[in-house]
């Protein structure tokens, strides 16, 4: 009976209303916990390119292949208070965590429900904005580097467009685990990329890549601006080309042995755990933009398509407008 109740508890949530457009409502229903899950109470959540992308209708085929029919489609990374026990989590833990790409509840409302899974607890030392700006950087570099790296025999990476919330966080990563890093980013973001201890940092305005002398192992592509065939002159042997958004027309989606195929589809404590230590050892940092009220989406979303920002746009259910 206590979980039926629950099901008809109303939240407030983003919502997509006409084309590209959300919308904040406040008559949405509070998802209810399936075995595995846990819910949650949101306290911030990023917003990310994905964001404008669902809203604009880009996933509409893959939600209908999978059966979606939530009514909140935005919003990938968060972190907020556990709002029922469950094996792992107890109410009232912080937690933080990234959701599934297609699948299942998304992160711009005040509930969501989701596997376990793809939780760990929030590090006491970061704020809940902090920690809902990680989740997408650091299990996407963790992906670059360990997973589609796997069988580089260097450790030399490029990564092009450092300085965006997943930027600011493969720049630490790939220093942690031994990556020679250069950046190519704008001049407003070269002061702040040094002070996270990237060494080799370009402006993209003075040197063009074609100008490039140095071979990398990685050139991780962020800016989405670039192909194969741009990037290949820059590879070792064996090197790979890792774009942002792969597709046809940047050769990310070609089956050869120089490009790596990049698609975070879901979330993963394990490997959140791990960043913990990191976070907790002082090796990783935070980087956010500008943190928004959830009303304020509007701001948030057109922040996104500035240039030269650095780190992460986030929304907090706390603020006040």
């Amino acid at each position: 009976m206590h979980e039926n109740m629950r099901g008809k508890e109303k939240m407030k949530g983003l919502i997509v209303k006409g084309k590209g457009k959300l919308r904040l409502v406040t008559d949405l229903d509070r998802p209810v916990p399936k075995e595995g899950e846990v819910l949650v109470k949101v306290v911030a959540a990023s917003v990310n390119s994905y964001d404008v992308e669902s809203a604009a209708g880009n996933y509409d085929a893959y939600f209908k292949e999978y059966g979606v029919d939530e009514a909140v489609r935005t919003g990938l990374e968060f972190a907020g208070i556990v709002a029922s026990d469950s094996v792992k989590f107890k109410e009232g833990d912080a937690v933080y965590g990234y959701v599934h790409l297609i699948t299942g509840c998304k992160a711009h409302a005040e509930y969501i429900s989701l596997p376990e899974a793809y939780l760990a607890r929030k590090p006491e030392r970061l704020s809940f904005e902090q920690a809902a700006s990680l989740p997408t950087g650091v299990l996407t570099s963790l992906e670059v580097y360990e997973t589609l790296a796997a069988g580089s025999s260097g450790k030399s990476t490029l990564i092009i467009g450092a300085g965006g919330g997943v930027g600011t966080s493969a720049v630490q990563i790939a220093g942690i685990l031994g990556f020679e890093v250069t950046t190519l980013s704008s001049a407003t973001q070269m002061k702040g990329l040094k002070n996270l201890g990237v060494e080799h940092v370009l402006n993209y305005k003075d040197v063009a890549l074609s100008s490039l002398k140095d071979k990398f192992d990685i050139v991780l592509d962020l800016s989405t601006r670039y192909t194969l065939e741009d990037c290949r002159p820059l590879l070792t042997s064996g090197g790979k080309f890792i774009p942002a958004l792969p597709d046809e027309s940047n050769g990310g989606t070609g089956e050869t042995d120089d490009v790596g195929y990049l698609m975070l589809m879901e979330g993963n404590g394990e490997k959140l755990i791990r960043v913990n230590k990191w976070i907790e050892d002082g090796k990783l940092e935070t980087t956010l933009d500008q943190i928004y009220a959830f009303e304020a989406h509007h701001n948030a979303i057109e922040r996104l398509a500035v240039r030269g920002k650095l780190g992460k746009i986030v929304m907090s259910w706390k603020i006040a407008v």
